[in-house]
């Protein structure tokens, strides 16, 4: 656990510090990066806006600050798809670590002709690999239909999933473990906060200082960035100074914060001379079907045997459409609807018969596809409790996400009618809260944010750092290429900081 007393407060902040590098937002990117620039001896300062899980949920000024604005047709939720706490949404990470296929970083239909991916997949190896160490994931060995690796996963499977792979190899499906992270301590999930803070606090060179939330960046004339200027929600106002900063909000609020830092050198937001931030937003819609198996010995097994799908990752493309990656789980399926208590209590053992039946979930997730329409912009109707502009998103499926979405759904209906089950229920579509892709890496500045090293274009000492800096958003979870890309980056800073 981090240590609270490690943790301070904007009051306690001295102005005439300076420190090597200063990163606000403190989830996945934030910390991880953290953490490595201190081991190399990088002063370095985490900025957070909220505080604890505690005063985010009750603490309506705190939950406020996580709002914004929703317009388009694919109905998107703003509640709890962000937070603002230590930790950022590490907090409702189920700890899933999915390398990007090789094929998300080529060219394929998504991919905009324009600004291709700057990086491919051997660049990202090592950095996968150092990653999967970190976050410590587990899983047993893995097929051909998963990303190419040069190793195992660092830690062993937590649970035998033969059965279910047994169950697929039947139809011709090969079902691999789902990488998950592996907390040292804590029973089920990993949390940042908890499982790699602690080494940045008791490191003399890190810093964490939350309830403080930048206002804007301030730049001098040769656009470098000279300071954050940051407020409290009590009113404490001071201007951070740093020699490199780095932005790590997420795929909404950090091209919110480049679009507030307007100036003379930047009128239209810092990184926006050619009106690319905020652009390209999308995310990973999740159909969840379920479905009821036979009662056989062989299906009979323990709740939560979880696995992935990867066989049909690049089927659709050809169309030119997305990838698709999809969840399986096998488990108890208790029916919808009450029994007798009477019934129960005089042959228990023929209603558990009866009654409790193997039950399958599948949940096909797609790729979408990232338009320029789809952004992030600043509402102009809606402001925060300091009075700025909130975020507006607005995301539209696209013909193409439609067709991804719906040659999912008859996949994974195709295989529960080869598997035999039956009363097969489709439940409503959700969402992954992965916010991806609205400040894109790339050579161009016409056409991305920031360049291949993430720096942003046009400010020598400013940096992105996150899911918002995919140029596309493959079909698989976030967190480990952010945690790669967190490694990537403590390897060039360094460098960086020596010229300074």
């Amino acid at each position: 656990m981090a240590r609270q007393d490690k943790i301070g407060t904007l009051g306690s902040l001295n102005e005439t510090d300076s420190f090597d590098v200063c990163i606000i937002g403190s989830g996945f990117a934030g910390t991880i990066l953290g953490t490595l620039l201190s081991r190399q001896g990088a002063r370095t300062l985490i900025l957070e806006s909220g505080t604890n899980l505690f005063r985010w949920v009750f603490d309506k000024k705190v939950e406020q600050l996580a709002d914004y604005e929703v317009t388009g047709n694919a109905d998107y939720l703003t509640k709890r798809t962000k937070g603002r706490l230590l930790g950022g949404n590490s907090n409702f990470w189920t700890g899933r670590c999915e390398r990007f296929h090789a094929s998300d970083f080529e060219s394929h239909p998504y991919v905009p002709e324009d600004n291709p991916w700057p990086i491919r997949y051997s660049d990202m190896e090592p950095y996968y690999e150092a990653a999967e160490r970190m976050l410590r994931v587990r899983g047993g060995p893995l097929s051909s239909y998963m990303p190419p690796r040069r190793g195992p996963l660092p830690q062993p499977p937590k649970t035998d999933i033969s059965s279910v792979q047994g169950l697929y190899e039947r139809i011709g499906v090969t079902v691999d473990y789902a990488p998950t992270a592996t907390p040292r301590s804590a029973i089920r999930y990993f949390r940042v906060q908890n499982e790699i803070l602690p080494e940045f606090l008791e490191s003399p060179h890190g810093s964490v200082i939350t309830g403080a939330t930048v206002q804007k960046l301030e730049v001098d004339r040769d656009r470098n960035i000279v300071g954050a200027f940051v407020k409290t929600l009590s009113g404490v106002t001071k201007t951070v100074r740093a020699k490199i900063f780095v932005v790590c909000c997420g795929g909404i609020e950090t091209p919110r914060l480049l679009l507030l830092s307007q100036s003379e050198e930047f009128p239209d937001g810092i990184g926006n001379d050619y009106d690319r931030v905020g652009r390209g937003f999308n995310e990973h819609p999740v159909s969840n079907f379920f479905g009821t198996l036979k009662h056989t010995a062989m299906t009979v097994i323990p709740r939560h045997k979880i696995g992935r799908i990867h066989q049909f990752y690049d089927e659709f493309r050809p169309a030119g459409l997305g990838g698709l990656d999809i969840s399986v789980i096998q488990s108890w399926l208790f029916p919808n609807h009450l029994l007798p208590p009477a019934e129960i209590v005089r042959d228990f053992g023929r209603i558990l018969r009866r009654v409790v039946r193997p039950s399958l979930y599948m949940a096909p997730i797609i790729e979408m596809d990232p338009t320029d329409s789809n952004r992030v912009s600043l509402s102009r109707h809606m402001k925060d409790s300091f009075g700025n502009p909130l975020a507006h998103l607005h995301l539209d499926f696209s013909d193409r996400d439609r067709k991804t979405l719906d040659l999912a759904k008859d996949k994974v209906r195709t295989l529960f009618d080869k598997l035999g089950a039956s009363d097969i229920r489709e439940g409503p579509l959700a969402w992954a809260r992965h916010h991806q892709g609205t400040c894109r890496m790339g050579e161009n500045p016409k056409t991305s944010v920031i360049d291949p090293n993430l720096r942003v274009h046009g400010t020598p000492n400013l940096y992105v750092l996150g899911a918002e800096t995919f140029v596309t958003g493959a079909a698989v979870t976030p967190v480990l290429t952010i945690s790669a890309l967190a490694h990537r980056l403590a390897d060039h800073i360094p460098a960086e900081l020596r010229t300074i």
